[in-house]
């Protein structure tokens, strides 16, 4: 070997983003199930929401009608003004962050949701999500019988 020539390391580094996600989303997962084995865990349907702001994921609890009963994911700790987002014990979509679910349920058609996967919420979380996504259901129906 010359004096010029590079050692073949056994880290190596990503050429793509792509990649770069792959390895984070393994790890992450590897983490998650790592948690997952402490707690008890329920395999969720998540889909993106097409909103305001682009589209944010949603946990789909229910359905009612022709649209999706569901409760909104992010990672910020509070909404607005200081109102405090619920915080979950493990990041549903696997990453590394910490992850939060916002306290409103949201009933929207099934057309406004995109990009379906699969994750992992604690019983707990899941159990509050459905309450939030009961919530929100219970005033769809008010809503939709003062009407006829």
């Amino acid at each position: 070997m010359s004096k010029h020539e590079k050692k073949d390391c056994t880290t190596r580094k990503c050429t793509s983003e792509q990649q770069k996600k792959a390895i984070r989303r393994n790890y992450a997962t590897r983490a998650a199930s790592a948690k997952s084995s402490e707690v008890s865990t329920v395999n969720v349907r998540i889909k993106n929401y097409r909103d305001r702001n682009g589209g944010h994921p949603h946990v789909i609890v229910d359905d009612i009608d022709n649209n999706h009963v569901s409760v909104g994911f992010t990672h910020s700790p509070k909404k607005g003004k200081g109102h405090p987002n619920y915080a979950l014990a493990i990041n549903p979509l696997g990453g590394p962050g910490k992850a939060y679910m916002r306290r409103q349920g949201t009933i929207a058609p099934h057309s406004a949701y995109y990009e379906s996967r699969n994750g992992i919420m604690t019983k707990p979380d899941y159990t509050k999500a459905q309450e939030y996504a009961e919530r929100a259901k219970q005033k769809y129906i008010e809503k939709t019988h003062k009407k006829k």
